[in-house]
């Protein structure tokens, strides 16, 4: 802060307990933050099972060294629908609108922060999302655009407009092989060259969507795929809360060595390792 009152600063009163106190809440907040480290190795590593699945069971989309037929994503496609242009409310009432930034560049959902929209009936029922629908996102920064959530998780909420949702032809796609493969290096590369836009914006149209070429293995190795891709995310789901529960503990420390003492801190970090 370049205009700190020093005097003021340095006037604050600190804790200052004796130095063998001061060494053992170090150590415990080392220890601690130690768990969340490995917690979020642990996480990603998980995470990084699928797109390793997907290659060592399809190889490379952009050589199609297993020989697959190839198709025109559209032909993979049942339906491909824009979503909701109506205005999130501020006041937390109607569903849930997925947005954007609910979905990651790596193809994860984040819901840690929903909006609300409200809407007629028949308007829910339109763009209501169902387990096994492909979130593309078709408007963002060019590094962006296209980044694909597949919708997986018990909660009713509908897409936002900047989404198209995808729902793949059970007689030729299975949804979970079309998230991976739209997530997949070579995929990541073609969206980048596809975007188009104005300065901050870009987009991908269901027109192009649609026109970008697929390999399609037997829908029954698709479905092997997606079975395993269910065991990972339970995996990863598992994780997830770990590390959440890592970080909550940590923060938890740190004001408990601050006020309590690290006799308190102790007995939180000894209630962390546990969980």
């Amino acid at each position: 802060m370049p205009r700190a009152d020093m005097d003021f600063v340095l006037s604050l009163q600190l804790r200052l307990p004796p130095l063998d106190e001061q060494r053992r809440i170090v150590d415990i907040l080392s220890r601690a933050e130690g768990i969340v480290r490995l917690r979020r190795e642990a996480q990603k590593k998980a995470a990084a099972i699928i797109p390793a699945l997907f290659a060592d069971m399809f190889g490379d989309p952009a050589t199609n060294p297993k020989g697959w037929p190839v198709v025109p994503l559209g032909d993979a496609l049942r339906a491909a629908d824009y979503g909701s242009s109506t205005k999130a409310s501020e006041t937390g009432a109607g569903v849930p609108l997925i947005r954007m930034s609910n979905v990651t560049y790596a193809g994860d959902l984040d819901l840690s922060d929903l909006k609300y929209v409200e809407l007629e009936p028949v308007d829910v029922e339109r763009f209501r999302l169902q387990k096994g629908d492909i979130l593309f996102n078709r408007t963002n920064s060019k590094e962006l655009v296209g980044k694909t959530g597949i919708w997986n998780v018990d909660l009713d909420a509908v897409a936002a407009s900047y989404f198209i949702r995808l729902r793949a032809r059970e007689d030729a796609a299975r949804p979970f092989y079309v998230w991976a493969f739209m997530n997949s290096r070579h995929m990541k590369r073609v969206l980048f060259d596809t975007a188009r836009g104005a300065i901050g914006q870009s987009n991908i149209n269901s027109k192009e969507l649609k026109a970008f070429r697929i390999p399609l293995p037997p829908i029954d190795v698709q479905a092997h795929f997606e079975d395993r891709c269910h065991s990972v995310f339970g995996i990863v789901g598992q994780q997830t809360e770990a590390r959440k529960k890592a970080e909550a503990t940590f923060q938890s420390l740190l004001a408990r060595a601050f006020s309590c003492g690290s006799n308190s801190a102790e007995m939180a970090l000894e209630e962390a390792a546990v969980a």
